[in-house]
């Protein structure tokens, strides 16, 4: 059965190809990385076309060309995007902060494309609901797959933010100021007080006693989840 479609939960996908990651080659296929990617602002912009019964976005995300300069992109036009790129929507994903130390991604460089001034690359092409191609958001709390091939590497030392609920844990993959432009790290050490949390959920912070790894699992699937302000999280366990 194919997989359903995804909502804008699962649409923070990587990225450029720089620094390898170190893995173990008889379980992990060839993964090219970036490091040095906590604090990295980012902006991506999904391009829906296809009919109704089967749309699907390319992902396009500025990591590794530019931080998104405000300037550019507040000047954007979502509906001039739509008719340059003959779309059926554009959805803008944006201004977001990585919060992992490095990332690894199967994924290899593509062509960088022009949205009028802003550069951006393609990174993924994924189903989308209906829905999410007319509102550009999902539901908060709502676990969502990903299929994808990535992991991410969170340092020792590092700061972590977690979403745990009465079955899994999930652990904050970048920040969104989408909801709360002036959001920053800093206010997610009490983001806690300002979260609806569902019942039996809570959020946390933790600093790390050693490395932590978060790979995909069953042959490429991430499982993800945003929080109130469209903070993105992803699984534990």
């Amino acid at each position: 059965m194919p997989a359903p479609p995804i909502g804008l939960t699962a649409l923070v996908l990587l990225l450029t190809n720089a620094l390898t990651l170190a893995q173990s080659p008889t379980t992990q296929p060839a993964i090219y990385g970036v490091d040095r990617v906590r604090g990295a602002r980012y902006c991506e912009i999904l391009v829906v076309t296809g009919p109704l019964t089967k749309l699907t976005a390319s992902v396009y995300n500025t990591l590794g060309l530019n931080s998104c300069p405000a300037s550019q992109w507040n000047a954007l036009d979502p509906d001039k995007l739509k008719k340059d790129f003959s779309a059926r929507s554009v959805v803008m994903n944006g201004p977001r902060v990585f919060m992992m130390d490095k990332i690894g991604q199967t994924t290899r460089e593509t062509k960088t494309v022009s949205f009028d001034g802003l550069q951006m690359k393609k990174r993924a092409e994924v189903p989308v609901s209906l829905k999410t191609a007319r509102e550009g958001k999902a539901k908060p709390y709502a676990e969502t797959t990903v299929n994808r091939a990535t992991q991410y590497v969170f340092n020792k030392g590092s700061r972590v933010y977690e979403l745990i609920s009465p079955q899994h844990s999930y652990i904050m993959q970048s920040y969104a100021q989408i909801i709360d432009p002036k959001l920053t790290e800093k206010d997610l050490m009490t983001l806690q007080t300002r979260l609806k949390l569902p019942k039996g959920w809570r959020y946390q912070m933790r600093v790390l006693a050693a490395d932590l790894v978060l790979r995909t699992v069953e042959g490429g699937k991430a499982y993800v989840t945003q929080d109130d302000f469209q903070n993105t999280y992803q699984r534990v366990n």
